[in-house]
Formats: C-alpha cells, structure tokens, sequence
C-alpha cells in the first residue's frame, strides 16, 4: 500500500515547473508575478488533488486498514495546514479524507469550516446542511446559519437560529444573532421582544441587556439605552462592554465627572480591563487630572507593554508631576525601541533642560535630524542653554573661555545657515552679551538683524532697551517713536518714552503726559501703572506710589522691575523687612548674574541699616 507521504504547496510547484522546462533552464520562483504564483499553487494543488484521488480509490480497493490509515495520515496533515494558515490545502486533504470516512461528522466539520477559510461558502453550506439534518449539533448550527447570512439567505439562517433556540432557550449565540438579524431588517419589536426573552431566562447574563442598549442607541432612544447598560453592568462581574458603552454615552454628553465614575466603579471590580483603563486615561488626560490618571497609566501599560504611544502619554505624566527619574526611565526603554524618533529625543532634552542638566539636555537635543519639525524649536533651546552655560563661565573668570566659544560658535553658524530664523538667534546671542554686561555689543548684534522681516515690535522695544542701556536716547526714541506713527494707540509705545525719561530724571511733566495717555488706551496693564507708579516715587509721593505699585503687581505677579521697585519704597518707608522680601522675591526672577548682583548688594545695604534696631527680630 502506498502511505502519503506529505504535501508541500511549494514542493508540487517546483516539481509543475520543472515539468514544463523539459531541457529548458528551469524557471525559477524568484522570477515569478505574485498573480503567476497563485495560478502554479492552483496547478499544482489540482495535480495533487488528482493523485490524492488516486490514493483514496486504491486505499479503498485495498482493506479497511488501509481506507484507516490513509484518513488518519490525511486529516492529521489537514489539521496541520489549517493551523498554518494553508487553507486552500487543507481544503484538498479533508475533502480526500471526508471521501474515505464519510460518516465521520467532526471530518465534515473540519472541512465545511477549511471551505469557509478559502471563501467556498456554497459548498460549505451543502456539508453544513447535510450535517444539521442529522446530528442538530448546535455548534453545526451556527456556522450554517452564518454561511446563510453570508450568501444572503437571511431568512435560511433565521430558521436555524429558531431551531437552535428550540433545541436549547439558552442558546446564547443564537439568539444573540437571532436578535441582531431582526434588528438589521428594522424589526426594532421583535429583536428586543426576543432579547428580553432570553434574558428573563438566563437572569445572571448580561449580554442581552447590552445587546438591547446597542439596539436603543442605534434607534436614538438614549435613555432607554442607558438604563439597559447599568443593567447590564449591574450585573455581577460588571460587564464591559456595557462599562464602555454607557461611559461613551456620557462622554458624548461631555458629562466626563459620570463617565469617569462608571469607569472607576468597574475597575474596582475589573482592575485589568485594558479597555475601560483606555477609556478612563483618555478622560481624565483630556481634563488634565494628571495626578490621578498616572495609576491608571501605569496599570494599562503592564499591560500593553507593546503599546508605544501609551507609554511616550505614562512618560509626559511623569514629566508633568516631576517625577523626572521615572520619566527618564520610560523614555529610554522607547530609545530602545525607536532610536531614531524625534519627539522621545525632545522629551528627554526637555526633561534634563528642566532637571537643569544642561550637558545632557544639549546632547539628546541635538541628536534631533534637521528633517525634524522640532528641529528649529530644539535648536533654540540648545542654544538658549549654551548661552547660560557661556554667562556662568563668563560671570567666575570674567573672560570668554571654552562654554563662550562654543556657544558663539553654534550661534554664529545658525544665524549664518537658518536665515528664517536669523532674528531669533540674534536675540539669543543678544541675551548672551547683555546678561554679561556687553550692552554694546548687544546692541549691535540686534541692529544687524532690525531690516529682517521677522523683525516684530517686540524687538523694537529690545533693542531700544538696548539703545537706552547705551544712553543713546535719540535712536531709542525715534525707534518708539516709528512705532507711535503706525500705531499711535499702541499703551506699550507710550508707556515705553514716559518710563525713560523716569529713568534719566528728566522732563517728567512729559514722561507723566506719556505714562498717562497709555494708561487711558489700557487702564489694566501692570506695566503701566509701574510706571505711574514709579513717577509717584519720583516725584516724591510716596503714598501714591506704594498704592499704584501694589495694583501693579497683582496684575503682573513676580515681574522683576516692579518687585524691586516695590523694595525701593519699603526702604524709603523704613519697612525693611518688606523690603528684603521683595528682594528675596526679586532674586528668584533674575535671570542674569548682573541683576543678581544689584539685588544681592541691595539686600546686603538693607541689612547694614537695620540691623542695629533690629537684632531682636532676626
């Protein structure tokens, strides 16, 4: 007796060309279109099923053991390719084998099911129905009233599901199609009438109360579908697919506090549902409940630790709450995963940049490729960050050292190469000379860059702070001036000439004239009563003063000037305890060591006059 030996699609292909190639070259796979492929695997599994054909006729001229071993041998490699994914193979075995063994029904099972796989429904159906008629296994059941739905015999499928609910009124599956089949055909009544039937009979599982919200929620009815989803979640184990539609109903609502709760509440029952987890992360992240949403976060990471996005969200959650070691932590292991990814190289500069780790900052923001969108916005901060590092070594040895010539290096370079953003890095390089003192050079870094389009009225009021600092009070005042002429109710502009000639001591009827037409066009701007505020000092009220800078920093709360104004008067008052803390506050805002300075010098002056009356309160 001849055994099977094995069926290999690839096998009986090599063989079918080699065949044809007669004394040819043989052809080779590689050569082949993927649609002349797929005809030599039907070529070759035709000459297979041919040559099978011929083995189950001899095993079954042969004996009874024979017919045995060649069905075994058959099914075993049928199982094997259905596993595998080869459909269309084990299709071809368990049609052979069906043909030695007919009466075996699991035989014909396994082979209506290996025909819906290769999309032969119609077949299917004829074992199927053979099948029904005589086992009325329940499972044979379903699947042929799913391959009538498939070939659009509705109503076919819809008599087995009624069988099916005869046979067994707790059939859950079949009357659940049952069901969605009336629905389908707008039969609203008769689904839920079924549905609810079902239920009363099977009181513990809440499948149909959800299956009837869903039918609620397509019909529009919201309420009823509510109450048949905490019916259904009501239920024990609390179902989550009800969890999840009635959330989502609330969340459509934006009732997010409810949504949040039904989600909670499930979680205490369910904590490792990943759905809800997902669900309840994505609302209290949108409502930036940053504190609470962490737990959940983590917990639906242990869970899809292959889910990338859902860790760069546990990842900003930690930065957020300043959990920077964790952050760093989950950031790495995505570098792993994504080396190249542009937005985990920015999170983790952002965080060193925030853990004031400058070095390590710089180094993962430049890893950032120019074809980046955040390449402009990380060269910024590079360069900002090297511009600290550059003042801090210009502020210990008073002379440009090796941080110094590598942030003018970088900073020259892209002032040169990235001509859209020329200004921007001039006001860094700016920022760099005025906060060690080199007001000039400063200044001439921002008149190179004041013709450049992107040069904005912000930059105006920079460089003519600049001007002013160089006392050239011309230039600043006919930059302000320009300003007036296009805008003339522009507070800033106003504001600006009035407050410089404060600071220079003169005309101060025409400062009070300037300080007081921007205070008409915006009564509210901290700056502006500074200013107002800042004359009354001048001009020696001292009562006035105090009141108008008061206003002014409840405006603008920790503002620099205003807080050492504030210091000044104290000291005039002889408060010096409310002077110091103005200052102390002040330090906190200073940006460079020269203001740091003149703080630090004022503090110390404060306490050279008061200590001798004061001793007992320090």
């Amino acid at each position: 007796m001849k055994v099977f030996p094995g069926f290999v699609p690839s096998l009986f292909v090599s063989l079918f060309l080699l065949s044809c190639s007669h004394h040819q070259k043989p052809i080779q796979l590689s050569d082949l279109s993927p649609e002349q492929m797929d005809d030599l695997n039907r070529q070759a599994l035709s000459i297979a099923s041919d040559r099978l054909g011929q083995m189950v006729t001899q095993a079954k001229a042969n004996s009874k053991d024979s017919v045995t071993y060649l069905a075994t041998d058959l099914f075993l490699k049928a199982n094997m390719s259905l596993m595998e994914g080869d459909y269309a193979t084990a299709a071809v075995l368990f049609k052979h084998a069906t043909d030695l063994v007919p009466e075996d029904d699991f035989l014909q099972k396994k082979y209506a099911i290996s025909l819906i796989r290769v999309g032969d429904l119609e077949t299917s159906r004829e074992v199927l129905e053979t099948l029904w008629k005589k086992s009325k296994d329940d499972k044979v059941g379903l699947i042929l009233a799913g391959v009538y739905t498939g070939i659009d015999k509705e109503t076919q499928a819809r008599v087995v599901y009624e069988q099916l609910l005869k046979i067994n009124p707790k059939n859950e599956d079949a009357c659940i199609f049952l069901g969605k089949s009336y629905a389908l055909e707008k039969e609203t009544k008769k689904a839920l009438a079924l549905l609810n039937k079902c239920a009363a009979g099977d009181k513990t599982n809440p499948i149909y109360d959800y299956y009837v919200g869903k039918i609620h929620v397509e019909a529009g009815k919201i309420p009823e579908a509510i109450t048949s989803f905490k019916k259904a979640a009501a239920k024990p184990g609390s179902h989550g697919q009800s969890v999840n539609a009635l959330g989502i109903i609330f969340e459509d609502k934006e009732k997010f506090e409810e949504a949040s709760n039904i989600y909670r509440a499930h979680l205490k029952v369910q904590p490792s549902d990943s759905t809800i987890l997902g669900r309840i992360v994505q609302v209290l992240f949108l409502r930036e409940k940053y504190d609470e949403v962490v737990s959940y976060t983590e917990r639906l990471s242990d869970l899809e630790p292959e889910n990338l996005n859902l860790k760069v969200k546990l990842g900003i959650l930690y930065t957020d709450a300043k959990r920077y070691g964790e952050a760093i932590s989950v950031f790495k292991d995505l570098l792993v995963a994504a080396p190249q990814s542009d937005k985990i190289l920015y999170y983790m500069g952002a965080i060193h940049q925030e853990m004031n780790q400058l070095q390590e900052s710089i180094e993962y923001f430049n890893q950032i490729p120019s074809t980046s969108g955040l390449y402009t916005d990380s060269s910024v901060q590079m360069a900002n960050m090297l511009s600290t590092l550059a003042q801090n070594e210009f502020t210990d040895t008073k002379a440009e050292g090796t941080a110094t010539k590598s942030f003018l290096s970088f900073i020259n370079k892209k002032i040169e190469t990235t001509p859209e953003m020329r200004t921007e890095f001039s006001v860094v390089k700016a920022g760099f000379y005025e906060g060690t003192g080199q007001y000039k050079s400063a200044m001439e870094t921002m008149m190179v860059v004041q013709d450049e389009k992107n040069f904005s009225i912000q930059h105006k009021y920079y460089l003519a702070n600049l001007y002013e600092k160089e006392k050239k009070f011309e230039e600043s005042t006919a930059l302000i001036m320009g300003i007036i002429e296009k805008e003339p109710k522009n507070a800033h502009a106003w504001n600006f000439l009035g407050y410089s000639l404060l600071v220079r001591g003169e005309q101060m009827d025409a400062a009070f004239k300037y300080i007081n037409t921007a205070m008409e066009i915006s009564p509210d701007d901290g700056y502006i009563r500074d200013s107002l505020g800042w004359y009354y000092f001048k001009k020696g009220d001292m009562k006035k003063a105090l009141t108008e800078l008061e206003l002014a920093l409840k405006k603008v709360p920790n503002d620099l000037e205003i807080l050492k104004h504030l210091a000044i008067i104290h000291v005039e008052l002889k408060d010096y305890s409310k002077a110091r803390t103005f200052l102390q506050s002040a330090m906190k805002q200073a940006r460079y060591q020269s203001d740091r300075e003149e703080i630090q010098s004022s503090i110390e002056a404060i306490e050279a006059e008061r200590l001798p009356a004061s001793k007992d309160l320090d």
